[in-house]
């Protein structure tokens, strides 16, 4: 049996997270079917150039990718990106 105090913290917890993946799928659904592609790629851990090898695109072309993304999902560096394609549940 939890405390109150825990109780209340786990459930404040939860729904924090939840707000967060509610946020990451609406940010996500502003995506192109492409760049979703490299975003979860992005959550995967992969660097551009292993996306690119993935998907069949040079590295040049995920790097605009990614910096486009950053700018639509409002995150400033690739872990927040890749954190924002798990909670948006791009990633398994």
């Amino acid at each position: 049996m939890l405390s109150p105090e825990a109780t209340r913290r786990l459930l404040a917890a939860s729904s924090a997270g939840e707000r967060d993946r509610e946020r990451a799928r609406r940010l996500v659904a502003g995506l192109t079917e492409r760049e979703a592609e490299v975003l979860a790629c992005l959550g995967e851990g992969l660097s551009n150039a292993q996306i690119g090898r993935r998907l069949s695109l040079t590295e040049a072309t995920v790097k605009s990718y990614v910096s486009r993304m950053l700018v639509k999902l409002g995150c400033e560096n690739r872990t927040q990106a890749g954190l924002a394609a798990h909670n948006a549940g791009l990633v398994g």
